[in-house]
């Protein structure tokens, strides 16, 4: 009965919206550019702290990308084609900044700081070449940055936990991490990943001047403005769409609710359709199927993918992949990234084998069909 109420509710999100002849596939990846957990003793100093750090997979296994974690996803991706010669493209939603603990420790936590990712690559072992290699992967047509947001942080939530009594916030920002969850006491939202998430009555100005920069620094940083963005966590208020197409944002990435704060706490879902347009006419683009062994590894997520994109396929729409960095990162557990792109190869295999006119193509590429 469950298998039979999944695939009704499949087919009810791929029924509307207009039809494209063409079998199109997106593969969307969030988070590159953003550092989350830098390394396997900083793992070690969180559980001292009695946090539980693998009661969320993004905890223990995501980290800022390392030259073998993109040479390796770079290598796969190159080993197949479509019909019309191109490779598999990752979509990558990239941020453009990171804190920086420095300047923000300076400041007595009262001001917020932030580095450039460029900056974040530099400074880490392992990834002073990423930046390179990002570059190099532009070129040859297999991965494809587009906006994420400035960091993957909710800075003013942040500092207003650092600056309580919350002994547990700080001592984690003393070892440079921001984004992990826990349940912390004192703290009004043990939660800082949600970069728009907040009343925006009080905020609205502070996310407008961060989606300026955002789009400023994306620019410079990869040579080209983002024609598509998506929000951290699903989560922005449509009052900031007008100032996502002033800085050229056409299309809008998301899964099929979009969450919306209505107050500190409290929230309300608008639900979209693929290519379904708002008031500005920007596009709404909603990922209709996924891959992502790093969440739950007991799932057949290969099986799922494939019937996801047979049920896009038959109602005439595209296939778009939801797939976050994590599943790609080994500096933290090698056998993660190494068992991910075992399968995300097989995948890719089954896909060319069951639909020999599949397309690869970008969102923003998909947007300019639609």
């Amino acid at each position: 009965m469950n298998n039979i109420l999944r695939s009704v509710k499949h087919n009810l999100l791929n029924i509307p919206g207009k039809r494209i002849k063409n079998k199109l596939l997106i593969i969307e990846s969030d988070d590159w550019g953003s550092e989350r957990i830098p390394t396997n003793e900083d793992l070690i100093f969180l559980i001292s702290l009695g946090i539980d750090v693998y009661n969320n997979p993004f905890n223990h296994l995501d980290s800022l990308e390392t030259e073998n974690d993109l040479s390796a996803l770079f290598e796969l991706l190159m080993k197949f084609k479509d019909i019309k010669g191109n490779y598999p493209v990752i979509t990558a939603n990239s941020v453009t900044a990171n804190p920086d603990f420095t300047k923000i420790k300076e400041s007595n936590f009262r001001e917020y700081y932030h580095e450039s990712s460029q900056k974040t690559y530099k400074n880490k072992k392992g990834c002073e070449n990423s930046y390179s290699l990002i570059k190099e992967g532009i070129s040859a047509g297999i991965f494809h940055p587009q906006l994420h947001g400035r960091e993957h942080l909710n800075f003013k939530q942040w500092l207003n936990a650092l600056n309580t009594d919350d002994k547990l916030v700080q001592k984690v920002f003393d070892a440079g991490i921001y984004c992990i969850d826990f349940e912390s006491g004192n703290s009004e939202s043990p939660y800082f990943m949600a970069a728009f998430n907040g009343n925006l009555s009080g905020t609205s100005s502070d996310f407008v001047s961060i989606i300026d920069e955002a789009a400023k620094q994306f620019k410079d940083m990869f040579g080209y403005a983002s024609d598509s963005f998506i929000a951290p966590c699903y989560i922005w208020h449509p009052s900031l769409e007008p100032y996502l197409k002033k800085n050229g944002i056409k299309f809008i990435q998301g899964i099929a609710a979009q969450t919306v704060p209505v107050s500190d706490k409290k929230y309300r879902k608008i639900y979209h359709y693929q290519g379904e347009r708002n008031s500005i006419r920007q596009l709404y683009f909603v990922r209709n199927c996924f891959f992502e062994p790093s969440l739950n590894p007991k799932f057949n997520w290969i099986e799922d993918c494939l019937q996801r994109i047979r049920i896009a396929f038959y109602w005439g729409k595209p296939a778009i992949m939801g797939v976050h960095r994590l599943n790609f990162i080994g500096s933290l557990n090698e056998e993660n990234r190494k068992k991910n792109l075992l399968d995300f190869s097989r995948l890719l295999k089954t896909i060319l084998k069951t639909w020999p006119d599949v397309e690869f193509t970008t969102t923003d590429r998909l947007g300019k069909l639609y």
